[in-house]
């Protein structure tokens, strides 16, 4: 989680912060479904079994030599997969604050959204702290972030 504490162009103290979301709360189209924890399992089954055969075969045959890229390529796909899950973990964006700093009574605003990918939460965490330092909101017209 990473938080920034920044003042806008009016002088009202803000706070933003982004933190990962492990467990995937964000509303998805039909086709964006991920396959669940069955699909995991079984695609971890599938690649285990194959790699238990490919040694296997190896030390059962003295005259198979398995060439050096295809233990690369092996290696590849089965790193590609759960580095891409975890930087497309979609990140929750809280712009919290918007209090007068001589007023400590009064009731600040947040702002919150979803953003899926690392890249794409690190440009709308950069571009919040740039409207706020600009315009003294958070949001702008694409923006994910909405009132609470």
């Amino acid at each position: 989680m990473s938080a920034r504490p920044v003042t806008g162009v009016d002088g009202r103290e803000w706070l933003v912060s982004m933190k990962i979301m492990w467990s995937d709360r964000s509303e998805h189209f039909e086709h964006e479904k991920e396959g669940g924890r069955r699909a995991v399992i079984g695609i971890i089954v599938v690649l285990g079994l194959l790699w238990f055969a490919l040694i296997a075969w190896k030390f059962q045959v003295d005259a198979v030599s398995v060439p050096w890229w295809i233990v690369v390529i092996l290696l590849g796909v089965a790193g590609f997969f759960p580095a891409r899950w975890a930087l497309r973990r979609p990140r929750r964006l809280m712009v919290e604050g918007g209090r007068w700093p001589e007023d400590d009574s009064a009731v600040g605003e947040a702002w919150s959204g979803y953003v899926r990918g690392r890249t794409e939460a690190r440009a709308e965490y950069k571009q919040a702290i740039r409207t706020l330092q600009k315009r003294g909101t958070p949001a702008r017209a694409n923006s994910p972030l909405q009132p609470q």
